[in-house]
């Protein structure tokens, strides 16, 4: 029989398109990623966790055990696949045995010389998986000591914490195997004295580079409290999405390659782009990415959650790229956190899209939800001391920003915003000043917080340099009127900054 690839995806394709299965969403996304898998060699690795996770949309804590989901689809799938062959002719069949998950290509009653007619789909064009995908991370933790030490009883509760903390970044993948990684984090533990020292390597698994290392320590019998600030700060430097440096080195990585970035790369791969390096082409690029990808796969969640966020970009940046921002927005975060509602990123995103909308309340109670899904992201805590802070909670929000920066890890420029913002608020203006040369990549950010501190310590004509700086970068941001894309000035935390713009524009008048 003839198994090549191209018959066997027409053969999908028509399955998909017949009237059993046109209007059963979940069991095509099913049939689809086993058939899937199984192309790619990996067919006896198919169980309820990856297909539950990766082909149904899942969240990374699915539990088998307790949800059934996938023996019931699975036994759907093959009722329905009989039946369909029962009715249809075909080269090929495609079954799927009780006892596993993996499919299998049969001869079907229709002759193999008859060339199949291709019509791709928008759920199976080249078997593209639907949901955008990052890299993928190995864990690897040893203990060096020859003999069996406290060290040993660390390392195995350290590798069960860090999972189930990685676990919770949607934009990587973990798996088991390193050869099947793009990445690999290793933790080398020993003891040293009355601690036991760990030594952190994480490379890239292709070209073998190094990436990061590092050397920390933990007491010989530490607490959760230990546990949980070592994966904090595992993480934000790893996997966090402003700072993690497997999401950078993986972003650059699939740019430099001689060939086109996968479908269910590039909408990942060019808003991390646009991330570390914030300007409006790379905004414009990742926009565009991200807009594509969702014609061809409207419920891809990780592609809703960057437009989502890309929309709080336009209006905070005030690039007016995204046509009618208000319902963009809310329509992308809204869809993102009910097709994964144990994503706590698109928690924080609808959080403020609320805001956005002036619902403080919910807001509020959304920044609580997504920090509570995921503590370890840097990130969302960073967005989330923003969120308190711009809701009326100033201390309380401030005191999150200043504890998370307290934290090492590569911090964005533009973290030091809210802090200015504070400062120059509180008239503390030599501190705003400060604060201010420290913004250098975020749009207008820096020009505007140097320009207002700058005038404030009577510094007049540094004051006015700025303020060219300022209006070359956007002419029109003291006199927006887009009530669908309001000024950044309609926040009461800007009321101070932009009267004092006010202030110095009206000596450029006189």
């Amino acid at each position: 029989m003839n198994t090549d690839k191209k018959y066997i995806i027409a053969e999908l394709d028509t399955i998909l398109n017949s009237p059993r299965f046109r209007a059963r969403k979940v069991i095509k996304l099913f049939l689809q990623y086993v058939v899937q898998e199984t192309l790619a060699g990996r067919g006896s690795e198919l169980n309820q966790q990856n297909i539950a996770t990766k082909a149904l949309g899942k969240p990374a804590d699915f539990s088998p055990v307790y949800n059934p989901l996938v023996r019931i689809e699975a036994g759907r799938l093959r009722k329905l696949l009989q039946a369909h062959y029962a009715t249809n002719d075909s080269a090929i069949m495609i079954t799927m045995p009780k006892g596993t998950y993996a499919v299998t290509f049969l001869p079907g009653n229709r002759p193999e010389h008859v060339t199949p007619t291709i019509v791709p789909t928008s759920i199976s064009v080249g078997l593209v998986p639907h949901v955008t995908e990052g890299p993928k991370l190995a864990l690897n933790c040893q203990v060096l000591d020859l003999t069996p030490t406290t060290a040993t009883q660390v390392c195995h509760r350290l590798r069960s914490d860090l999972l189930l903390m990685l676990n919770r970044f949607r934009n990587i993948q973990l798996v088991a195997q390193a050869q099947r990684s793009d990445y690999t984090l290793n933790l080398d533990l020993q003891t040293a004295g009355a601690d036991v020292e760990l030594f952190i390597l994480l490379s890239h698994t292709l070209s073998d580079e190094l990436i990061w290392a590092n050397t920390l320590r933990l007491p010989a019998q530490p607490n959760q409290t230990d546990l949980a600030a070592l994966c904090l700060q595992i993480a934000a430097n790893t996997v966090a999405l402003h700072s993690g440096k497997i999401l950078y080195h993986w972003a650059q990585y699939q740019q430099s390659l001689n060939a086109p970035i996968p479908a269910h790369h590039d909408a990942l791969v060019y808003y991390l782009a646009f991330l570390h390096d914030i300007r409006y082409a790379s905004f414009r690029t990742a926009l565009t990415a991200c807009q594509q990808r969702l014609q061809h796969f409207p419920e891809d969640n990780k592609a809703l959650v960057i437009l989502a966020r890309l929309c709080g970009y336009d209006h905070v940046l005030q690039y007016h790229c995204v046509e009618q921002l208000e319902t963009t927005w809310t329509h992308a975060a809204r869809t993102a956190m009910k097709l994964d509602p144990g994503n706590a990123e698109a928690h924080s995103i609808f959080a403020h899209n609320r805001y956005f909308l002036g619902d403080h309340a919910l807001c509020r109670a959304e920044l609580e939800i997504a920090r509570q899904t995921n503590p370890f992201d840097t990130s969302i805590e960073y967005l989330y001391g923003f969120g308190l802070y711009l809701t009326g909670d100033k201390m309380a929000g401030i005191h999150a920003i200043q504890t998370l920066m307290a934290i090492s890890f590569p911090q964005p420029d533009w973290y030091h915003v809210l802090p200015f913002l504070h400062a120059f608020n509180e008239a503390n203006y030599t501190e705003a000043l400060a604060l201010a040369e420290r913004i250098q990549h975020f749009g207008y950010w820096g020009e505007m917080a140097r320009c207002v501190s700058y005038f404030r310590l009577g510094q007049t004509e540094r004051s006015l340099r700025e303020l060219q700086d300022l209006f070359q970068y956007n002419s029109a941001l003291l006199n927006s009127q887009n009530s669908d894309n309001r000024s950044i000035f309609s926040h009461e935390a800007l009321k101070k900054v932009l009267s004092t713009l006010q202030e110095i524009k009206q000596l450029i008048i006189i």
